[in-house]
C-alpha cells in the first residue's frame, strides 16, 4: 500500500483518550487513525483485510477489558 504522511494536531484530552485507547487496544496510532477516517468517510471496505483484522482483534480485546472491568 502506498501511504503519505499526515501531521495533524489534537485536543490534549482526546489524545489523553486516543493514548488510553492505545494502551487497552494495542493498536498503533496510525492504526487507530486510519479506520476512524476510513469509517467516518464510509470506506472501510478499502482497508486491507489484515489491517481490519488487526483492528477488530484489538476491539475484541477491549470489549473483554471493559467486560471484566464490569463484572
Amino acid at each position: 500500500m502506498n501511504t503519505a504522511q499526515l501531521g495533524v494536531r489534537i485536543p490534549s484530552n482526546l489524545n489523553e483518550r486516543l493514548s488510553a485507547f492505545i494502551s487497552q487496544t494495542g493498536m498503533s496510532k496510525t492504526e487507530v487513525v486510519i479506520n476512524a477516517l476510513a469509517s467516518y468517510m464510509g470506506c472501510s471496505s478499502e482497508i486491507s483485510l489484515t489491517e481490519r483484522m488487526t483492528s477488530l482483534e484489538a476491539k475484541m480485546a477491549m470489549l473483554e477489558t471493559l467486560s471484566r472491568e464490569v463484572d
